[in-house]
């Protein structure tokens, strides 16, 4: 598989490869250069590689709820889900994840910690239609966040250490 026809696997459609190349790189935070690094290869293979939807979500469910009761894990992924399909996000998995202050994890890289194998089954759950937030479209901890606009959310439940709402 070419390089082109990974970065369009996942959304990176720009006709100028170059162009499409440093939006992976920005998003995904693969790379300070303009150059086409090992580091971004690896990563770009990691994603595209087998399932790549399946791929993403056990990464973030993985990086978001790795310790948590395997409910909060699939509850993690069904709201990423339920983002896809809410009109108020983006319209593509990779673009819900590398939404700009979205998921805290991308942002500081431990999106690209290997996902276990109860991570793969939760993403799959989850994909399957499984929603224990019922509709939620937020989730987090309160004894980490620190963003000040989590406030006017309106907590639903909480499972585990993760607020849903």
């Amino acid at each position: 598989m070419t390089l082109r026809e990974r970065l369009w696997m996942l959304g990176y459609k720009d006709s100028q490869l170059k162009k499409a190349l440093l939006a992976f790189q920005r998003d995904f935070h693969t790379s300070k250069s303009k150059a086409l690094s090992k580091l971004t290869l690896l990563r770009l293979r990691k994603l595209t590689d087998g399932n790549m939807k399946l791929n993403l979500l056990s990464r973030i469910i993985h990086s978001e709820s790795n310790g948590e009761p395997y409910r909060g894990m699939v509850a993690v992924g069904a709201v990423v889900l339920n983002r896809l399909k809410s009109h108020q996000f983006p319209n593509s998995l990779t673009a819900v994840i590398t939404q700009p202050l979205a998921f805290t994890v991308v942002q500081n890289g431990r999106f690209w910690l290997e996902p276990t194998l109860l991570s793969y089954k939760a993403a799959k759950e989850a994909f399957s239609g499984t929603d224990p937030t019922g509709n939620c479209l937020f989730f987090f901890n309160p004894d980490l966040s620190s963003s000040r606009w989590i406030l006017r959310l309106r907590p639903k439940l909480r499972i585990g250490r993760h607020v849903f709402a």
